[in-house]
């Protein structure tokens, strides 16, 4: 068992082995920061996941596999729920997607503002999108992508990326964990947080989701066409 690490990173994980294997080697070139373990729960997952986690040899990694497949609308919550609660040692919880990376300054980052911030049980930043087809990253923002800290947005709508969020493991005392009755979980999870603390904002891009998106020219006209429409209030994504 590898010393208590100051940050438990959360990844649920469903028949995607190869991809797994490039989210853990993005946690491990993490630079200037080894406080680390990651926490890996299969949703019944029938590929060779635990077997791609044990080839890395490092103790940091960890891994378990539910025995039951969960329900569609849960989509990962009762793994999540289970890394954390059952696996998780450290005081501060990170989220990482089987599919997605860390950029390699991640979590010096992140934990450096933690520690600046103690009044702030999350912290979160911005996330570089990539085109999951071709590797190269998307301009423009095809989503709605991390801004200033709003509580009143955040009730209107979503704009924390799961993979830019470190929070303490003590706020879910607080407001319980992920609830797989609900479809947008993360959201569900941030507003329950944001009613009763404050977030800190890092603007900087720090780590990568992978996604399919248009073209930007496609999305840079349908936003226009959009605001056209219904104006600027509808916030919609790039």
């Amino acid at each position: 068992m590898a010393p208590t690490p100051q940050v438990s990173i959360i990844t649920s994980t469903y028949n995607r082995s190869a991809l797994l294997r490039r989210a853990i080697a993005s946690v491990r070139a993490q630079r200037g920061f080894d406080a680390w373990e990651m926490c890996i729960v299969g949703d019944c997952t029938p590929d060779d996941s635990e077997t791609v986690v044990a080839s890395f040899g490092d103790p940091r990694l960890r891994f378990y596999n539910l025995p039951v497949k969960s329900p569609p609308r849960a989509h990962g919550a009762l793994a999540k729920n289970h890394a954390i609660f059952q696996m998780a040692r450290a005081p501060y919880i990170a989220y990482l997607d089987d599919d997605d990376t860390y950029g390699p300054d991640y979590l010096r980052t992140m934990m450096s503002e933690v520690a600046k911030h103690p009044e702030c049980p999350l912290v979160y930043c911005r996330v570089h999108f990539v085109d999951k087809d071709t590797g190269r990253r998307i301009l423009g923002n095809p989503f709605r992508g991390a801004y200033k800290w709003s509580r009143e947005n955040l009730m209107r709508y979503n704009y924390l990326a799961c993979n830019g969020v470190i929070h303490t493991r003590a706020v879910l005392d607080e407001v319980g964990g992920w609830d797989p009755g609900t479809f947008l979980d993360d959201w569900d999870l941030w507003k329950r947080i944001a009613a009763r603390h404050d977030f800190h904002y890092v603007n900087r891009a720090l780590s990568d989701v992978y996604v399919k998106a248009d073209p930007f020219w496609r999305r840079l006209v349908q936003k226009g066409w959009k605001i056209l429409r219904h104006g600027r209030r509808m916030q919609d994504q790039v």
